[in-house]
C-alpha cells in the first residue's frame, strides 16, 4: 500500500457537497478537455442530488455512483463517479480538483470507487472515455489497467476543434 493510498478516502457524495466543491469544480481548468460547460450552482446542486439517490437525472436505467476524493486532513481532491446500465456496461469518471493533479490521487481514487461498485454490482467489464488530447488522464486509466478498445475520430469538439475520443476497456476476471 503506498503512502497516497493511506491517506485518501471516499465520502459518497450528498446534495450538501455542491456547496463545498463549487470553488472547486468551477474552475475552468478542470474543462480544458471537456465539452462541458462550467455547471452554475443550482445544476450541480440537482445532479448532486440524483447522485445522492444514485440515479442519474438524464437517464432511468443507470445505476449513478459518484464519491468526493478526501484527505485524511480533510481536504477535497477529486471527484469519482460509476455509471452502471441494466444491460451490464459500465463506465467511470473522474475529475482532479486542479491543485491536487498531478499527485497521484486519481489512480488511487478511481481503484476505490471500482472496488467499491464491484463489491455491489457484478459487471464484467468497465468503461473510461477519454479525450485524446488528455494524457493525464490517459494515463491514469492506463496505470489501472484499462486498454484501448475503440477510438471515435472527430467525437468531441473541444477548444475549438475536433478531437478523438478513446475509449479504453478493464476486463474482470471470473
Amino acid at each position: 500500500m503506498n503512502k497516497v493510498s493511506m491517506v485518501l478516502h471516499l465520502e459518497k457524495v450528498t446534495e450538501q457537497h455542491a456547496d463545498l466543491l463549487y470553488f472547486y469544480l468551477s474552475d475552468p481548468r478542470l474543462y480544458e478537455y471537456l465539452d462541458d460547460e462550467i455547471p452554475a450552482l443550482e445544476e450541480l446542486k440537482q445532479k448532486f442530488k440524483f447522485a445522492a439517490l444514485e440515479k442519474s437525472p438524464d437517464n432511468a436505467t443507470m445505476i449513478w455512483l459518484k464519491w468526493v476524493a478526501r484527505l485524511l486532513d480533510q481536504q477535497y481532491v477529486g471527484v469519482v463517479e460509476i455509471g452502471i446500465f441494466d444491460n451490464g456496461y459500465a463506465e467511470i469518471g473522474f475529475m482532479t480538483f486542479a491543485d491536487f493533479q498531478n499527485r497521484g490521487y486519481a489512480c488511487v481514487y478511481c481503484s476505490l470507487a471500482i472496488i467499491e461498485a464491484r463489491k455491489r454490482f457484478n459487471f464484467p467489464a468497465i468503461y473510461a472515455c477519454v479525450n485524446a488530447q488528455n494524457y493525464a488522464s490517459r494515463r491514469v486509466v492506463e496505470k489501472l489497467g484499462f486498454v484501448l478498445h475503440k477510438i471515435n475520430k472527430n467525437a468531441e469538439f473541444v477548444r475549438g476543434k475536433f478531437s478523438d475520443e478513446l475509449i479504453y476497456r478493464l476486463i474482470f476476471g471470473i
